[in-house]
């Protein structure tokens, strides 16, 4: 995309941008800018990590969590998005911060600091979180340009299948580890992340994996990579808003700051659960309810998940606990995955994973044991397979841990249908509907400039690892 300029430090780009694809010419230089004239990590790294952000936090994060009844949109745009109703015009964001904002950038970072001696560092860093970005694209989209918009000759990139794509960035944070591990763990000040550290950038790439082998129902390679993920709350990839003026706020406030009165957390599915199913005699959720619970109205009235400088997360250690809890209990025995499951429940019962705003709240955890999974078990009234309730109780609180994330869309989709006894499945946001959507709109933009992009399926179809 020859008129986009490379990117540094704002929250990227949410104009349109013509009918230019925006994965068209992706390597092309349009400012020749050399090393000798530039520090890549403070001109392209923070750039690069800005964009990751909103990829992964967003805009598209908002509408996931309105369609998996996490959120309800309450008027104009968000309500008619609750209701199903997406035009591709809305996903030019995400498009372009994703292509031009994220792998753009991280390509020509290494490009120009193949000669540093931190190269191994940048190398390892950027090929992360283009991974991140990408495997976010494929996940949401489906099938996407992937192999062929590093070709400067090829003017409409072919759509790779979404199988392809996840094994493409497998292979790619195969790559990151490896520079990761060869290279000096010295400070990264323009990490906006984890400010460079080698040992943490590993154990978040290896949750990354573990994260894309759920999405290809490969659980015992996603155990095995999760084994090797983030073992700890300050190894998880979290972005802390710098909280200095417009556009460095939480997302979450400024959605609202900016649109109030579009989005609200009451009455949606998350709030029923917190307030009554998900409570029993080892169970209390109402610290962590208050803490969700935001005004939808006023920004600053926030003080919980949407505080204006509230650190957001998109790898965590609680996605990686689940994943070894579900794909434990699914290849290696319930006692595993009920074992990781309880390392969670302490984590929270420690008062640390969240912020109790009311002293009063109630914050309560115990650990499970078996036998709550039997039938007739604390977990289990309605009778299910005992290692069934298990799993239903660790992807219930997938949907919970994972709130403003990805997860509960990713777990709607992928047990909807074929593992429906143990999935979450919230009332339909449209009296007509009878199915939940499964993927997002190609952008406008590439639909416009792209040939070989593909005829919109619609949001009802499922993408090719949920078919």
């Amino acid at each position: 995309m020859k008129h986009i300029k490379y990117l540094s430090l704002s929250f990227l780009l949410l104009a349109g941008s013509g009918c230019e694809s925006l994965v068209k010419d992706i390597n092309d230089n349009p400012n020749e800018i050399s090393s000798d004239n530039f520090q890549a990590g403070v001109l392209l790294l923070k750039g690069m990590e800005l964009a990751n952000v909103s990829v992964q936090l967003g805009h598209q994060t908002r509408i996931s969590g309105m369609w998996s009844g996490q959120t309800r949109g309450a008027a104009l745009l968000y309500k008619s998005i609750y209701e199903y109703n997406l035009s591709a015009e809305e996903t030019n964001g995400i498009w372009q911060n994703a292509y031009q904002g994220v792998v753009k950038q991280a390509r020509l970072l290494r490009e120009h600091t193949a000669d540093s001696p931190k190269a191994a560092q940048f190398s390892g860093i950027s090929k992360v979180i283009e991974a991140n970005t990408v495997g976010t694209i494929a996940n949401l989209f489906g099938d996407v340009p992937y192999s062929e918009i590093s070709n400067d000759d090829i003017a409409d990139p072919k759509f790779d299948t979404q199988k392809e794509v996840f094994a493409q960035l497998q292979t790619l944070l195969d790559g990151a580890i490896a520079d990761l591990g060869s290279a000096a763990n010295t400070a990264v000040p323009e990490d906006l992340y984890l400010a460079g550290n080698t040992l943490k950038w590993t154990k978040v790439a290896y949750t990354l994996k573990a994260r894309l082998y759920m999405y290809t129902r490969e659980y015992d390679k996603a155990y095995e990579a999760a084994s090797k993920g983030i073992s700890a709350s300050n190894e998880a990839l979290v972005f802390t808003p710098p909280n200095i003026g417009n556009g460095s706020f939480n997302l979450n406030y400024k959605m609202i700051n900016e649109r109030g009165g579009y989005w609200t957390f009451a009455g949606g599915h998350l709030e029923t659960l917190l307030s009554g199913k998900r409570n029993n005699a080892k169970t209390n959720e109402a610290a962590r309810l208050t803490y969700y619970r935001f005004d939808g109205n006023s920004a600053n009235n926030n003080k919980g998940i949407a505080a204006a400088g509230r650190p957001m997360t998109l790898i965590g250690f609680e996605e990686n606990l689940l994943i070894l809890a579900e794909a434990g209990t699914r290849t290696v025995s319930a006692e595993e995955g009920l074992k990781q499951l309880n390392k969670l429940r302490a984590y929270l019962a420690s008062g640390t994973a969240f912020q109790k705003l009311n002293a009063t709240d109630a914050l309560k955890y115990d650990p499970y044991v078996l036998a709550d999974f039997e039938k007739g078990g604390i977990e289990n009234a309605d009778n299910l397979d005992s290692k069934q309730a298990l799993l239903r109780e660790i992807i219930e609180e997938r949907y919970v841990s994972g709130f403003t994330g990805l997860m509960p869309f990713d777990d709607l989709r992928r047990l909807s249908v074929k593992e429906k006894a143990i999935a979450v499945l919230p009332p339909f946001n449209s009296a007509t509907a009878t199915k939940y959507p499964q993927r997002f709109v190609v952008a406008q933009t590439e639909l416009s400039a792209n040939r070989n992009a593909p005829r919109d399926s619609g949001i009802f179809t499922e993408t090719e690892v949920n078919k």
